[in-house]
């Protein structure tokens, strides 16, 4: 259906180019080359038009190859499950990536049941209490793990 729409929108194209040729034309013979008010907005028009076609086009063909969905999706999985890991709650990593959780949301979620717990855990001292920490400075950390836990596997946050 895709290819069907990019041969008529292909046509329709041609057909504009071949409407401005013919109007030009007429101006060189006619005019000295001087397009009339009612051409010079037709060209302007057929011009717009050609845009339009041209952009929908060009977004036509710029889809994602089979073979890049599946890195970008395994790496956010990696990601996200790298992410339950840090969080010291690795049984939410399915539930995550089943849901299509980025990381993050997951990152966010993970914080927003913590912060539930009232206390925040300090992840460098067996999960013993540690100080509040601002919103900025957990998301620094997290990243930062992330990263590390990324680069063990040879991976590259997207």
């Amino acid at each position: 259906m895709e290819k069907m729409l990019a041969d008529l929108l292909q046509r329709h194209r041609v057909g504009l180019k071949a409407e401005a040729t013919a109007i030009t034309e007429d101006a060189d013979k006619t005019n000295g080359g001087t397009l009339t008010a009612e051409q010079d907005t037709r060209i302007k028009a057929i011009t717009a038009d050609v845009g339009v076609i041209d952009a929908a086009l060009a977004a036509a063909q710029n889809t994602e190859t089979t073979e890049a969905a599946v890195v970008r999706v395994r790496l956010e999985a990696a990601n996200v499950a790298a992410a339950c890991v840090l969080g010291g709650k690795p049984e939410k990593a399915s539930e995550f990536i089943t849901a299509g959780k980025t990381q993050q949301q997951a990152v966010a979620l993970l914080q927003a049941e913590r912060a539930d717990g009232g206390q925040n855990l300090n992840p460098h001292h067996g999960g013993k209490p540690g100080g509040k920490l601002d919103a900025a400075a957990i998301d620094a950390g997290w990243a930062s793990a992330v990263d590390k836990v990324n680069a063990r596997h040879g991976l590259k946050r997207g």
